[in-house]
C-alpha cells in the first residue's frame, strides 16, 4: 500500500500535478486492487464454478471434442489454466481426477450428472464437466469429462 501511494505521489509530481482522467482512473483501480479482502471458502468455490463454467462454454464453442491442440493451448495461455481430457482407464490422471471419473461412471442416471469442483493438493482447484455421448436410441452415455485445473489465486482474482 505504501508503494502505491509513493508511486502515485511521484507520478503526480513528475507530471507537475496534472494527471489525465485516464491516469487518475488507473491509480484508483490500483489502490482498489491492492486492498485486502476477506473471502470465504464458499465464495471461492462459487467463483470457481463461475470461472469454470464460463471457460467450459468457450471450450465447447471452439472445440468440444478437445482434439485441437492449438485451440486448447491458446485457451490455457489466455485464461492461465490447464485444460485436460478425463477418460476412464487413463493412467496419467491424478488420484482426485480418477475418483471424479469413477463417480461420473458409477453415477447412475447419466442425464443427472453435473459439473463439479474439487480442491486438490496445494493451491489448485479442479473444475470438471461431464461430456455426454448421444446414442442412436436417444439415450445418453458418459463418454469423458472436461477438466480444468486452475489456481486458487486465479479464481480469487476473478471475484469482483
Amino acid at each position: 500500500m505504501k508503494y502505491v501511494v509513493l508511486i502515485s505521489a511521484l507520478m503526480a509530481f513528475g507530471c507537475n500535478g496534472k494527471l489525465t482522467d485516464e491516469q487518475k482512473r488507473k491509480i484508483k483501480e490500483e489502490r482498489a486492487d491492492s486492498q485486502l479482502k476477506k473471502i470465504t471458502e464458499a465464495e471461492i468455490t462459487e467463483a470457481a464454478f463461475v470461472y469454470g463454467r464460463s471457460l467450459a462454454q468457450v471450450i465447447e464453442q471452439n472445440d468440444k471434442s478437445l482434439l485441437t491442440k492449438s485451440v486448447i493451448d491458446s485457451l490455457e495461455a489466455a485464461y492461465s489454466v490447464e485444460i485436460i481430457e478425463l477418460k476412464t482407464n487413463d493412467s496419467t490422471l491424478r488420484a482426485i481426477e480418477k475418483r471424479v471419473i469413477e463417480a461420473y461412471v458409477g453415477g447412475g442416471d447419466a442425464t443427472a450428472l453435473s459439473d463439479n469442483i474439487q480442491k486438490t493438493t496445494g493451491d489448485s482447484i479442479l473444475y470438471t464437466k461431464p461430456l455426454m455421448l448421444q446414442q442412436a436410441d436417444g439415450s445418453v452415455l458418459f463418454s469423458k469429462a472436461l477438466g480444468i485445473r486452475m489456481s486458487k489465486k486465479q479464481v480469487v482474482r476473478s471475484i469482483k
